[in-house]
């Protein structure tokens, strides 16, 4: 095949632990299966820990040069760039993918824009945007001039983020607010897309163990107290005797020692396991035998690849009713239980219902997994190498031209 493309992929990626690293492999595996491309080079970060890098495709190399919180990141990733020369430059972001401290965080989320500077193709997938977020429920909660200072340098990285040569998000509500202060940016609702869509032997929701799963980088807006507090109810006065809960996950940066101080408080309690870090390979066994997956959010940061997995391996999910849960239900059909954030009698509620109600149970996961093979990973890869061959041939379009016949 004549013009293949060689394509990098900037994004954190496996067996590094950073945010999206999960969605950056699937992102070079998805790149590496079609035969219009001819090689993926993966600019990916450091890592903490010696660790053996993942057998992947022939097509695919990993070159590792940025760290997590550094100021060198940006200039790191643009001469890895320089030194590849790929065809087109594909970005894996959101606002904090380069650092939870403000000077590294800015600087790292200017290289798409530098990138298209330099003469690459550069293509942005924006998994939040800093508007899109609440920061009284990050780790800035209580810090009013910092949040300022935050949104004053956000407002300038959202506009080199959109000196891209495009950029896509996952949820229509962002979108539409980025497509209306910036008209002459190539912006495009592209969603998260599920993995592993042909997976058809999972075990049927009555067969599965009475588990509840949950996973995350914990610590700031994702947080147990409510669902611990919440599991507790279930299993009072010998109701749900055999209901266990496993924890997957690790600490979000921001806030080492979280999970390890939450397991010591309930090193007595058989009922509560904490797996750790969730690796590729065991997600499917993860959610497959486990009846309800449960979100412990006081707030969002984007589209939620966690309750993508929960659709696509049948586990019914439980969330709060609150902002981009809302929007992504309501953009790609998925649907679950709901409770008010905080409100432990209310998630148990919830999730009494579910396992009281089999029927119901049932119902929502066979729904949410026909919506997971409505929007399969592969329709998210072809977009990408569409933009990258359409912009090596000099072709330009519209906002609205670029978003024609994609899924919504």
């Amino acid at each position: 095949m004549e013009n293949r493309l060689h394509i990098a992929l900037v994004s954190a990626f496996p067996p590094g632990l950073q945010s999206l690293n999960e969605y950056g492999y699937h992102l070079a595996r998805g790149l590496a299966d079609r035969p219009d491309v001819e090689s993926v080079t993966v600019i990916a970060d450091l890592l903490d820990e010696p660790a053996p890098e993942f057998v992947l495709d022939p097509k695919i190399r990993v070159r590792r040069v940025w760290s997590y919180n550094s100021v060198t990141a940006g200039p790191a990733i643009l001469k890895a760039i320089r030194a590849t020369r790929p065809d087109g430059v594909l970005f894996n972001l959101q606002t904090a993918s380069f650092g939870d401290r403000e000077i590294p965080a800015a600087l790292g989320l200017l290289a798409p824009a530098l990138t298209r500077a330099m003469g690459y193709p550069s293509g942005l997938i924006a998994h939040n945007i800093l508007a899109g977020i609440d920061l009284e429920k990050t780790i800035l909660r209580g810090q009013p001039i910092r949040q300022r200072i935050v949104k004053a340098g956000g407002e300038v990285v959202t506009r080199a983020m959109m000196a891209s040569s495009y950029v896509t998000v996952t949820l229509s509500s962002y979108a539409d607010l980025l497509q209306e202060r910036f008209p002459k940016a190539d912006v495009t609702l592209v969603p998260h897309g599920t993995f592993d869509t042909d997976r058809q032997d999972m075990p049927a929701l009555a067969d599965r163990l009475a588990r509840i799963v949950t996973m995350g980088k914990f610590g700031t807006y994702k947080r147990l107290e409510t669902l611990l507090e919440a599991f507790d109810l279930l299993r009072e006065g010998g109701d749900n005797p055999d209901l266990e809960l496993v924890i997957g996950g690790t600490d979000h940066p921001s806030t080492p020692g979280y999970l390890k101080e939450v397991a010591e408080a309930r090193r007595d309690d058989p009922g509560v396991i904490f797996h750790g870090y969730v690796a590729e390979e065991d997600i499917p066994e993860f959610f497959g035998n486990a009846r309800l997956c449960v979100f412990d959010y006081n707030s969002t940061t984007g589209s939620s690849g966690v309750l993508h997995q929960a659709a696509s391996y049948g586990t019914v999910p439980v969330f709060p009713r609150i902002g981009d849960f809302v929007d992504l239900c309501q953009d790609e059909g998925l649907t679950g239980e709901n409770y008010a954030p905080g409100d432990a009698p209310g998630m148990a509620a919830a999730i009494a219902r579910l396992l009281r109600d089999g029927e119901l149970a049932a119902e929502i996961a066979e729904g949410n997994r026909l919506a997971s093979l409505g929007m399969p990973f592969s329709q998210v890869i072809e977009f990408h190498v569409e933009k990258f061959r359409r912009l090596q041939a000099g072709i330009t379009e519209s906002p609205v031209e670029s978003g024609e016949n994609l899924p919504a």
